[in-house]
């Protein structure tokens, strides 16, 4: 299956005169530093170009693509790249109304009104929300003590070289990251995310997990189950080739609401965790023109494949794949981390158990909620 990759060209801005800096020539890569002369340059802005039918690490590009898994021989195939916007807050469903009470005649019985919980919907921002601080960016770099430094801490700096990392969990890169999440939740009207106290000590596979059920519980979701063998199983094999998740062997999965197989997922790479989630949740939309839309699903501003990493992400992407609901109370989560070409590839995949739930060996009960 062929995708439209978006590959993200990241440059540092503008060096402090009389520094050794970086020549226009080279940007940064994955895996690529960049040797520095004597001379004083000042490097272009970053910019953004379209690489067909396949995810390409070259010299001059660092992708951060996703796209998300359907069903029914529908694959939502979507990349990234910012774009300033503005959002519109998650709203809940009115509630039900109620039965009427009537007044009771003289001998009869009161009928006790009846309320029906009303089922949970999500909205989605109104456009992509720009990062701030945006960590696709180096932003301002300087050289003291001998060794560059950038704003972005998740730029790799020495005394020769500049470089981006192909995977990184380094906590000064973490919290840069979450601080651009947390912005564009206060934008969208969503309490701030908070990671556990073992985020640290738990593997990239598990921080997957953990990440999907901050997004669901933030917006009054209940959390997904835990993490299963057999999915992961599914869930690494795609990471693995960067590609999408399928319906897992060995898995027993029920249908959801549409009658068909209970199912949702998505792939990305990126260099981390939280900036995957970033363009998963954030900047999965209508860019304004089709040129400035990475998502080629999304081919207007109201196509139903817009926002489909986010919807199969949180259980329900009723225009495009329905998933496997909101309200899903039992489900499990595979997830798959792996590093492809020097780049991170992520896979999360969720199923409906049929009968009896698996097992799990990673749950949000007892080994996410305790460290909240």
């Amino acid at each position: 299956m062929g995708s439209l990759i978006a590959g993200i060209i990241l440059s540092t801005t503008a060096l402090p005169a009389m520094a050794t800096v970086v020549q226009p020539t080279a940007f940064l890569s994955t895996g690529t530093t960049l040797a520095t002369t004597t001379t004083t340059t000042t490097v272009p802005s970053t910019t953004t170009t379209i690489v067909q039918h396949a995810v390409k690490v070259t010299p001059t590009t660092r992708p951060i693509a996703t796209k998300t898994v359907a069903r029914k021989h529908h694959v939502a195939r979507v990349v990234t790249k910012t774009t300033k916007s503005t959002t519109k807050p998650i709203s809940q469903a009115s509630p039900a109304p109620t039965t009427t009470t009537t007044l009771p005649r003289p001998g009869t019985t009161t009928t006790v009104p009846v309320s029906k919980a009303p089922a949970p919907t999500i909205s989605n921002p109104s456009a992509n929300i720009a990062p701030n601080p945006n960590f696709l960016q180096p932003g301002k770099c300087t050289f003291a003590n001998g060794v560059w430094s950038c704003a972005n801490p998740c730029v790799a700096g020495t005394a020769t070289a500049l470089s981006w990392p192909g995977y990184t969990n380094a906590a000064a890169c973490t919290n840069y990251v979450l601080l651009a999440i947390n912005n564009a939740r206060a934008a969208e009207g969503v309490r701030p995310m908070v990671l556990p106290s073992n985020w640290y000590s738990i593997t990239t596979a598990q921080q997957l997990f953990v990440i999907a059920d901050l997004e669901r519980t933030a917006r009054g979701l209940p959390a997904y189950v835990g993490i299963n063998a057999a999915l992961s199983a599914d869930a690494q094999h795609a990471a693995q080739t960067n590609s999408d998740p399928t319906i897992a062997a060995g898995f027993p999965i029920a249908n959801d609401a549409q009658g068909s197989p209970g199912f949702g997922g998505a792939w990305s790479g990126g260099y981390s965790i939280l900036a995957a989630d970033y363009i998963w949740m954030y900047d999965d939309a209508w860019g304004g023109s089709a040129a400035a839309t990475s998502n080629i699903s999304c081919t207007s501003a109201r196509a139903a494949g817009c926002w489909a990493h986010r919807d199969e992400l949180l259980g329900s992407d009723p225009g495009y794949n329905p998933g496997v609901g909101l309200a899903c109370t039992n489900c499990e989560m595979g997830t798959g981390f792996a590093m492809v070409n020097g780049g991170a590839s992520y896979v999360d995949v969720i199923e409906i158990p049929k009968g009896a739930m698996p097992p799990m060996s990673f749950t949000w009960a007892n080994n996410v909620l305790p460290y909240l």
